[in-house]
């Protein structure tokens, strides 16, 4: 009887013990990367002019959080320096459309106001463009962002 309470306890210390492993490896496990980790793995690869790279970090962010505006905003411009045109003016409309209001909206507008403009030769849509994130600056109370549109607005307007 009493081998048999031994190797019970045993048995309970075992079974506890593996519990403890598991448990203190589930808790120290590196976290999945957050939609903010790769924005600024975005952000940093396209200022080192990396921005295939830096479009794939963009996408990883979107897949993990697909309402994490700020994500849009720099695939939109990755693919813009990648001469994906077509789809930078996709992604920043498509991002725009999930929430109109968010704070990036106006940088959004002004951006595919540029790939409309410059790369496109679209002046008519790069005049709306600018004239929707000029008003959107200009609700958001974002001084330097009106100044901006403004000035390109007027930019656009001097261009036969």
């Amino acid at each position: 009887m009493k081998t048999f309470n031994r190797k019970k306890y045993l048995w309970g210390i075992l079974i506890l013990s593996v519990i403890g492993v598991i448990i203190f490896q589930t808790n120290t496990q590196k976290p999945e990367n957050s939609p903010e980790d790769f924005v600024l793995l975005g952000n940093q690869m396209g200022v080192e002019g990396n921005h295939l790279e830096a479009s794939k970090a963009f996408k990883n962010s979107i897949r993990i959080d697909p309402y994490y505006i700020p994500a849009y905003l720099g695939l939109g411009i990755s693919y813009g320096n990648l001469q994906k045109n077509k789809e930078a003016i996709d992604v920043l409309t498509e991002g725009i459309k999930l929430n109109q209001v968010h704070s990036y909206v106006p940088q959004m507008q002004m951006s595919i106001a540029n790939i409309l403009y410059k790369k496109m030769n679209n002046k008519i849509s790069a005049v709306e463009y600018v004239k929707k994130a000029l008003q959107n600056f200009t609700y958001q109370g974002n001084i330097a962002g009106v100044a901006l549109a403004g000035q390109k607005l007027q930019q656009l307007e001097s261009v036969s």
